[in-house]
């Protein structure tokens, strides 16, 4: 790097950095809603000693999907959070212990929903934070009471995210002034979200892509090419100089829920002590402004009321109850290769 490289690179961060040191809501924007108007409390916590490292969580009938960042199994879970069954996603090399090696592993951290010719599948996808990162996979779960009678078994199949990956990275601003660190993923309105986190003074930027777009070339159909994304870039609440950092992502209703976490590290690879974790949204008539806007969001707070200081990964929205309440399920990684799952409510108002 050049020292004028250097100095316009500084002069980047700088800028990022100072923009989510002010409000940043669209002036007479009505979807603007102040974090004090937010609250997140657990009504239950279970844990798993034998379900590693949660990262990614769906929603499907009466089933709950999870899949852990170090883990080759995919876990379905009945309504009552009982884990019902895991299947392979890959073929399980390396995994030791009941987890497979920092430098092995996938890495998946983002699943959502999609529906391709009638049938359910879960994409799931890598950070892209370190080479063996790079991959996506979609597993069909046609099956059970989800799928007519005959209409497909289980199959899942891998995807290289290399190019896609490259193209974020080709410019410094796709990425918020970050290293590439996709944390989550949902769809919903006919687009794919992509959450990169926030390292460091980056910032959080949402990336969508038109789902006519990025379905055919995940599936390398003839003619397809690289889709385009569109960008939105976030300010998350900040606590000792740091600002919390994407972690996963649900489409419910007219607003993109989100969880994030506030972790005392510096790079996209290592854990560090984790502060805290949010809940919020982001409506969707903020996606694609020009702004960076603040996204409302609130501490997760246990029963008595303090802050629970688990790792929220991955956020579902069971259902709304009345106008301003939701309940959420969040799962959560204790980095000691075990998970937290939480039911949550969520009051908007």
């Amino acid at each position: 790097m050049n020292r004028l490289t250097g100095f316009l690179y500084l002069a980047l961060l700088a800028i990022w950095s100072s923009s989510c040191q002010q409000p940043a809501t669209l002036p007479g924007n009505e979807d603007a809603i102040p974090e004090s108007n937010l609250k997140a409390t657990i009504t239950q916590l279970l844990r798993y000693d034998t379900l590693p490292s949660a990262s990614g969580l769906e929603l499907l009938g009466n089933h709950y999907y999870v899949v852990g960042d170090d883990s080759p199994y995919l876990y379905r879970l009945d309504k009552n959070f009982q884990v019902e069954s895991q299947d392979a996603i890959f073929k399980p090399e390396g995994f030791v212990n009941g987890r497979i090696p920092k430098a092995d592993k996938a890495d998946l951290e983002g699943m959502t929903l999609l529906q391709h010719q009638g049938k359910p599948y879960l994409l799931m996808m890598g950070s892209g934070s370190a080479p063996a990162r790079r991959k996506a996979y979609l597993y069909n779960i046609c099956g059970d009471d989800i799928c007519r009678e005959g209409a497909g078994t289980h199959a899942a199949y891998t995807i290289d995210l290399n190019p896609l990956y490259q193209q974020l990275e080709h410019e410094a601003d796709m990425l918020g002034g970050s290293l590439l660190n996709i944390e989550g993923v949902a769809a919903g309105h006919g687009k794919i979200y992509l959450l990169q986190r926030a390292i460091g003074t980056g910032q959080n930027v949402l990336i969508s892509y038109r789902l006519s777009e990025f379905i055919p070339y995940l599936l390398s159909e003839s003619g397809a090419q690289l889709p385009q994304p569109e960008l939105s870039y976030f300010c998350l609440p900040e606590l000792n100089m740091l600002q919390a950092g994407f972690s996963g992502a649900y489409v419910y209703d007219d607003k993109l829920f989100f969880t994030a976490s506030l972790e005392d590290t510096d790079n996209a690879y290592g854990d560090g002590e984790v502060l805290g974790s949010y809940l919020g949204f982001i409506p969707f008539s903020w996606i694609g402004k020009q702004d960076t806007l603040d996204a409302p969001a609130t501490l997760i707070l246990q029963a008595d009321g303090k802050p629970y200081t688990g790792k929220a990964e991955s956020v579902v929205v069971r259902k709304r109850e009345g106008k301003t309440r939701y309940r959420l399920v969040v799962v959560s990684d204790d980095d000691r290769g075990g998970s937290d799952l939480l039911e949550v409510l969520l009051d908007v108002e």
